[in-house]
């Protein structure tokens, strides 16, 4: 594994995410996330309390039973709906008590909803003090909101911005991820491989992408987390079912995409030359 650096945290550039963990196969899907694990050191956690209306953090909360907590970077969000009626210890509480854990690393607000920022910053600054969360950062929130929320008081405070990014999705590139990068605000990008099945399987099969990928030693689905985290800067979060899966995902991730390469895929799949709404799931 590879790690980038904020504010005195080393995080993993690539983790686990846990949208809709709990399907059919549950231990498939328990053992894949312990091998990212144990395995790949895949320590970077991502879960909400959206998911499966708590399934996924339970799940996540009996996979780490037992680990070493100090080594993984857990992240969970709260709904807005919560925020907006001031649930936020008691949506903490329910989070914590579901994943078996005293604290969380790093708590989101999913989405913006209609409470004013500020009151989720006081909020949000109370579970800090109280030793339930680490950090608190958002989710989906583009430019002028993260402006909005510096303007708060302690909006200064926000560790990281999650939003949706990758290689056909690069819209945040125009504006939102260097205004992230100015004001020392962490990108995580969710979905790097893409948001729905027929978009990745349509930049899989592109035969640009496969020729690189091939000519690097990767697979399609590598090259595309490559992409996302090229500039040591950016962490992605991902899901998978198996193993083998998880394993073909990360094949070779973390060799650089050579120059060449990069502006070869730039012609195909363009950076933004002008403000674009930031893509949401």
């Amino acid at each position: 594994m590879e790690y980038l650096y904020h504010r005195n945290e080393r995080i993993p550039l690539i983790g686990f995410g846990t949208y809709r963990l709990g399907g059919r196969d549950r231990t498939a899907e328990a053992d894949t996330l312990k091998h990212g694990i144990e395995s790949l050191g895949m320590t970077l956690l991502d879960t909400a309390e959206m998911y499966g209306s708590g399934l996924s953090e339970e799940i996540l909360g009996r996979v780490i039973k037992g680990m070493d907590r100090e080594k993984l970077f857990i992240v969970d969000k709260i709904l807005p709906q919560n925020a907006d009626r001031g649930a936020y210890r008691e949506s903490c509480e329910r989070s914590l008590r579901l994943l078996g854990t005293d604290y969380i690393d790093l708590y989101l607000l999913h989405w913006r909803g209609r409470a004013a920022l500020q009151e989720n910053v006081d909020r949000l600054e109370e579970l800090v003090r109280a030793g339930l969360i680490r950090h608190w950062g958002v989710s989906n929130f583009d430019t002028h909101e993260m402006e909005e929320l510096f303007a708060c008081e302690g909006g200064e405070n926000c560790f990281c911005n999650q939003i949706l990014y990758n290689i056909s999705e690069r819209g945040a590139e125009f504006d939102l991820i260097p205004w992230c990068r100015e004001h020392d605000v962490l990108v995580m990008a969710y979905s790097p491989l893409c948001n729905s099945y027929e978009a990745r399987t349509s930049v899989s099969a592109d035969p640009l992408i496969r020729e690189i990928a091939e000519r690097e030693g990767k697979t399609a689905e590598s090259l595309m987390l490559s992409f996302v985290i090229r500039n040591r800067v950016i962490a992605a979060v991902f899901k998978t079912s198996s193993v083998l899966h998880l394993e073909v995902d990360m094949q070779n991730v973390f060799a650089p995409v050579p120059e060449g390469d990069l502006a070869l895929i730039d012609q195909k799949y363009k950076c933004p030359t002008k403000k674009c709404p930031l893509e949401k799931i």
